[in-house]
């Protein structure tokens, strides 16, 4: 049973109507309230990835699975290499 209690705290941000709207547009995106949003954020069951970041994970996912795919198997020697780049 959760005993939680809820804490009613009047704080104020100053935010322009781009950065306001955008964070209605992310709480909507994802069917949630504005604070459900930022409750979410702050108990840290929602995360904000940046879009490099992301990428970057995405890549490397990307490489796995082409690593693990059968034609992918066969290993070439360095000294192989080498050779044909006549390095």
């Amino acid at each position: 049973m959760n005993h939680s209690k809820t804490i009613h705290l009047s704080n104020e941000i100053d935010l322009s109507q781009e950065a306001w709207a955008g964070i209605h547009k992310i709480a909507d995106r994802l069917n949630l309230s504005v604070v459900e949003l930022l409750e979410n954020l702050g108990q840290g069951t929602l995360t904000v990835i940046n879009s490099d970041d992301l990428e970057d994970y995405l890549d490397v996912q990307e490489a796995r699975i082409a690593e693990s795919l059968p034609e992918n198997q066969q290993r070439i020697p360095w000294e192989q290499i080498k050779q044909e780049l006549e390095l």
